[in-house]
Order: C-alpha cells, then structure tokens, then sequence
C-alpha cells in the first residue's frame, strides 16, 4: 500500500525520483529539487514490505552479498522504475527513478535534431555523456528509437537495469539486463558481436575492460552508443585514455580517432515556465581536424572546433544561448550552468570571439 501510494503521488506531481530511508519521510525530487512528502515516516517493516515487493526472491542474496542491488521494477501500466537499494549506517536507503513506458522520440524531447543525423551514423563510437540525472539513458532510447522505426537491422543492448522497454519496429532488438542475461557489460559486449549485430548499446563504460570491448566492436564497422559520467567532450576523451596504461595511451588516442564518431554531453535546465527540464546539449561531431587533434594529443584544440559551429556541433553556451532566444530557459538559469559567462552572453548577442575562453570557464579563471 505504502509503495503505490508513493508512485502514484510520484506520477500525478511529476517526480523523477522517489528517495525512501528508514524512520524518514519519504521525498520527491521535481524538477531537480528534493521535496518532503506529506506522509509519516517510513517504517522499516515498511521498507522490507517494499523490497519484498521489487526484488526478485532469486536477487536478494546479491542484496546481501554486495550491500546494494540496481533493479528494475514495472508498476502496474503506468510506469517502471529503476530502483537502487543500499545500507546506510545498516539501515536501508531506496531510491527509485521513474520511467514512463513509452519509449520518447528526439522531437518529444526537444533534442537538437542533428541527433537524429548521428542515430543514422553506419559505425564507430557514439557516447551520450552528462551528470547522474542528466537524462542520458532517455537520450539514448529515443536514439535507439529512431533507429527502430527507420532502419531495418538489429540493435542489442546491455543494460544494468534495462530501463525502457523497445518493441521491434523496423528492426529486432534484443535487450539483456546484467545479472540477469548476461554477467557484465565486457562480457555481453563480446556475446553481442557474436549475434549478428548492427548496432550495440553499452549503459555505461565503467571500466577498461568494457572500454576495449567498446572500441573493439566499432572497429569492426558496428554502431556503439554509451555512456560516461563527464562534463564534456574534451573531459570525455581524457577520461577514457585515462582508463588505459600510460605506455597504451598513444595507442588509444588513435583508436578513438579512428573510431569515435561524436560525444553528445547534456544538462536539464528548467523550463522558462517553471514546469519540467529540457536538455541543452554540447554536440561534437570527430571530423578530419578533430581526428587529427586526438591522434596529435592536442585534445584541448578540439574545444575551437566545436565552438566553430560546423556539421551541427556546439558547445553548452552556445546551446544555453539558444534556449534563451527560443524562450525555453530563462537567462537567469543559463547564467547558472554556463561555463564561460562571458562567451554565453556574446552567444546570446549573435556575437562570436576568439578569446572566447577567456572568461570563467568550469569556475576556474582562465
């Protein structure tokens, strides 16, 4: 009773997210903010009611095993969440996320459309990059989506919890669930290349190992989309050499010039109105000059590209500076999340420098 109350509230006040600790209200977090619930503490026989309910009886010695569990969980017709359980000072914390059921299109998102140009791509690396919260794995199924409804091929993916449920389109896809399916991301990429694939889907390159597997299925001329937790483009290439011995970093930077193909890194600001998040969103497209930057270990360099505007790229202030002018976002909040406050208002002007960066950037000054 206590759970369907709480996603039932959770569906009718718009929450993302549902926070639940033992001898606490429970809190809502809407449009970003976390609010109290109106609602008396939550039990901790409550709670074991709860994980009695979402957690597979063959999933609760990993509970215990490893202290924590990722699980998906389908309420009724109305949604399915995405569920972390874990221990805190050995009481339990739950926090469930909130996924509608229809698989979201790039235009219901209000995406910039050159994603639907990247969807198309034939090969090579695609990662959709941003904080935890950010909308990435969204992001991605309505990629995958367009994909599904233009393309006649077949599209696997390798998901810790599959989030939104895909029916075959145009194409067949098979989504496989770690722990479930298929014991971790490296090894359900490497059964994946096996199955006659066109198009791969990582949830998120959270190690070398999956990393290689990442790089290794592009190079084969298959389509690869994934995830990392980073601020940015030129973040995103540095983390992933990063992952990799110093002695194979010269290496890696040529396999992502040959192979990564764009980064798409996203933030939701809210809506001008008050009511929901949109996606801005930094596009960088690897083109010669970009290929030619991560070969030469100029990876700062790539930054003027993305800013030149060229084949749909742009970076945040410039995509803040759009959503202004469209009167999606205030000025007020693009302020708060641009990188450069100076170059954002020259953006927002139609105004282009090449001293750009010579304002505040990521809250250093340059």
């Amino acid at each position: 009773m206590v759970l369907a109350q709480l996603i039932e509230g959770a569906i009718q006040l718009k929450a993302s997210d549902i926070h639940l600790m033992e001898n606490a209200p429970p809190y809502f977090r809407i449009d970003g903010a976390i609010f109290p619930v109106k609602h008396p503490p939550v039990t901790t026989e409550q709670l074991q009611e709860i994980l009695t309910t979402i957690i597979p009886e063959r999933l609760k010695f990993r509970l215990e095993k490893r202290r924590g569990l990722d699980v998906g969980y389908q309420y009724k017709d109305q949604v399915r969440c995405r569920i972390i359980v874990s221990y805190e000072r050995r009481r339990i914390n739950i926090v469930m996320r909130l996924v509608p059921l229809n698989v979201p299109t790039v235009e219901e998102l209000e995406l910039p459309p050159i994603l639907k140009k990247i969807a198309e791509f034939e090969r090579g690396l695609v990662l959709v990059t941003g904080p935890s919260g950010s909308g990435k794995s969204t992001t991605l199924a309505a990629m995958i989506n367009h994909i599904n409804t233009t393309k006649k091929i077949a599209i696997v993916t390798i998901e810790d919890p599959i989030e939104f449920f895909h029916e075959n389109k145009k194409s067949i896809i098979t989504q496989r669930q770690i722990g479930d399916d298929v014991s971790n991301f490296h090894e359900g990429v490497i059964q994946a290349m096996r199955q006659d694939p066109n198009v791969i889907l990582i949830g998120e390159m959270r190690d070398v190992d999956t990393i290689r597997s990442a790089l290794k299925a592009a190079e084969t001329g298959l389509l690869v989309f994934s995830t990392l937790h980073t601020s940015n483009a030129i973040m995103t290439i540095e983390r992933i050499i990063s992952f990799f011995p110093e002695p194979e970093h010269q290496l890696v930077r040529e396999m992502l010039s040959s192979n990564l193909r764009a980064v798409l890194t996203q933030n939701l600001v809210k809506r001008i109105e008050g009511k929901g998040r949109i996606p801005a969103v930094e596009v960088m497209i690897v083109n010669k000059t970009i290929q030619k930057f991560m070969a030469d270990n100029r990876i700062p360099d790539i930054f003027e590209v993305i800013k030149g505007g060229e084949e749909g790229m742009q970076i945040f202030d410039q995509a803040f500076a759009n959503l202004v002018r469209e009167k999606k976002i205030t000025e007020a909040d693009a302020t708060l999340y641009a990188r450069d406050i100076y170059a954002f208002r020259r953006f927002l002007q139609g105004v282009q420098s090449s001293s750009d960066r010579g304002g505040i950037i990521d809250g250093f000054r340059a």
